[in-house]
């Protein structure tokens, strides 16, 4: 018998923070509702802490500390951005931990934001995840579930 012939690779990305899961269609920005950049999800949250959602290389931490762009282990490309035309706050209410080339852990700290400050400027708050080499797998399935806690699962990605 040979082992692991015709058995799929599922590469599992976990949430990257606690709250409320939306489709990115529900969403008031037309990049990310649109998935130009690729597939993913969004997660309106419960509290201002990011953290990684997979094991990897972070590829891009912003300046600003809204985002960051992450190579999994797996060759898995996602980008994790906090609110919707945050850039514009230019790092105010925003504290980066992790720094572009660092080796991460999934549950890693990478941002803190104070989420109510960034609300009470009059940004949506939704943490969106896209999966951004959407060719590379064969299937990309998001959770079901209304709410997610950081770390459990959210994205299944299936290996072509």
């Amino acid at each position: 018998m040979f082992f692991g012939i015709g058995k799929k690779k599922e590469t599992i990305v976990y949430a990257p923070i606690s709250g409320r899961v939306r489709p990115l269609s529900s969403l008031k920005d037309e990049t990310f509702r649109s998935g130009v950049l690729g597939p993913g999800i969004a997660i309106v949250p419960d509290n201002g802490r990011v953290v990684a959602p997979a094991d990897g290389t972070l590829s891009q931490m912003f300046d600003t500390g809204h985002a960051f762009s992450m190579l999994t282990s797996s060759g898995a490309e996602l980008l994790v951005h906090v609110g919707l035309d945050t850039v514009r706050l230019k790092g105010k209410h925003f504290t980066r931990i992790g720094k572009t080339g660092d080796a991460i852990k999934t549950g890693e700290h990478m941002i803190d934001f104070e989420e109510e400050a960034v609300r009470g400027e009059g940004y949506d708050t939704s943490i969106v995840v896209v999966v951004l080499n959407q060719d590379d797998f064969k299937k990309i399935r998001f959770t079901e579930e209304e709410s997610v806690q950081a770390g459990s699962p959210l994205i299944w990605l299936e290996s072509k």
